[in-house]
């Protein structure tokens, strides 16, 4: 593996004629399904640079990003209720693999969260920008088309979680 670009976040790194790029810090990442005893999906929706978008995707961030904790479960907590304003009683492990294995090392661990109530505002911490959204389960499918009509991204974790259920 050789470094072909050391940036202030992130490496572009080759390993045999394959170039991609990697984290600097916090290379695993966790995304959380959370539902209030409502029936409401918890989302985020945050202005993403590299796609020059706002973007909707559950609660998610970086495990070990900024001293923070090796633990991705216990990052999956910190998030839910740093962007959502959520806490929960415990988050269980669905999958963990790639977000897009051509271009980035990242790896994501998506969970859900049980036992989820209302702790706080969310937004988001250090000058992030987030919006909360709870929006109805049974609704979420129409409520996401409306979203991406109105030009608004839907990650894909997101995307293939719920648009693919109507299909």
């Amino acid at each position: 593996m050789r470094t072909i670009f050391d940036g202030k976040h992130l490496l572009v790194l080759e390993r045999g004629d394959w170039q991609y790029v990697e984290r600097k810090r916090g290379k695993e990442a966790v995304a959380v399904i959370a539902e209030t005893d409502d029936g409401e999906v918890i989302l985020t929706e945050q202005y993403r640079a590299p796609v020059d978008a706002r973007v909707l995707d559950f609660p998610a961030g970086l495990v070990g990003d900024e001293d923070g904790s090796e633990d991705p479960e216990e990052t999956a907590r910190k998030e839910l209720e740093e962007e959502a304003g959520y806490t929960c009683d415990s988050v269980e492990l669905l999958v963990k693999g790639p977000t897009s294995a051509g271009i980035t090392s990242e790896i994501v661990s998506l969970y859900r969260a049980h036992g989820v109530r209302k702790s706080g505002e969310g937004g988001g911490v250090g000058g992030e920008s987030i919006t909360v959204h709870l929006v109805p389960r049974a609704g979420i499918v129409q409520w996401l088309r409306e979203r991406e009509g109105g030009g608004v991204l839907i990650d894909i974790k997101l995307g293939t979680y719920f648009l693919t259920q109507s299909v």
